[in-house]
């Protein structure tokens, strides 16, 4: 239906309860995304990529530089959703 926020409210992957305990920066990094204004932030596939959905560039573009000065990420990207219409 184009929701975004129901979209990130759906979110889940069930390999972060056993992933996040084992390394506890994948779980600062999604705090520190929603923090910064991310809807959700959530693990990829097995963990070698934590994404979040945000609702706006500034608000990602502040997530991925505060990502870069607080934590040993040493690439932080901000991307857009593929086949969006933009008004």
């Amino acid at each position: 239906a184009g929701d975004l926020y129901k979209v990130a409210a759906g979110m889940g992957n069930v390999l972060e309860q056993v992933m996040l305990p084992e390394y506890p920066v994948l779980g600062r990094i999604k705090e520190i995304m929603r923090e910064a204004g991310a809807l959700n932030a959530m693990m990829s596939g097995s963990g070698p990529t934590v994404f979040g959905i945000f609702d706006s560039r500034g608000k990602a573009k502040a997530a991925a530089a505060r990502l870069k000065r607080q934590t040993p990420v040493k690439q932080a990207y901000v991307t857009n959703v593929h086949n969006v219409r933009r008004k």
